[in-house]
């Protein structure tokens, strides 16, 4: 039992080190890897992120990475959007959209018949995430390709002086 504890408690020290942050930063960054692949992978995390797949959806984040071959560190950072704080706001949204697909009410909407909404739910989620991808990744690109630009006019600037 105490060398599993040792393993585990080294582990968990393991993330916090310099090495640690440093691989993922520079995960994160990859001057190798285009805007739009990361703009895609910024995308593919927030989609993934709000799909109704509770408790698969990291791992089928990281699956999709990988196949892809995206960024997987920012797949993972962007599919971390339904935390706690912010569920609530995405249930609420999923069920607000997915009035527009099968024509629901706000009247009878509670908990107790929570399940008689679960289709709405779904389509609601569904839109939201493709939505919330869409504009994710097209934000992301363009943050990307002005802080690129930015960059390129600094350097050219400093050049020229």
């Amino acid at each position: 039992m105490q060398p599993l504890i040792t393993h585990i408690t080294k582990q968990i020290k393991s993330l916090f080190t310099k090495k640690t942050w440093t691989g993922l930063v520079t995960q994160v960054y990859a001057p190798g890897q285009s805007d739009e692949l990361k703009a895609f992978s910024a995308a593919l995390g927030i989609f993934m992120g709000i799909i109704p797949i509770w408790g698969f959806q990291t791992i089928a984040a990281i699956f999709l990475a990988v196949a892809f071959k995206l960024n997987k560190a920012l797949v993972v950072i962007f599919s971390q959007v339904s935390f706690p704080a912010i569920f609530p706001l995405i249930i609420w949204l999923s069920l607000k959209v997915g009035q527009y697909w099968v024509g629901g009410s706000d009247a009878d909407l509670s908990f107790k018949n929570i399940n008689s909404h679960l289709l709405q739910y779904v389509y609601g989620s569904l839109t939201l995430a493709i939505f919330a991808a869409l504009l994710t990744g097209v934000i992301t690109f363009l943050l990307l390709k002005s802080f690129r630009l930015l960059k390129l006019y600094r350097l050219r600037g400093l050049v020229e002086a």
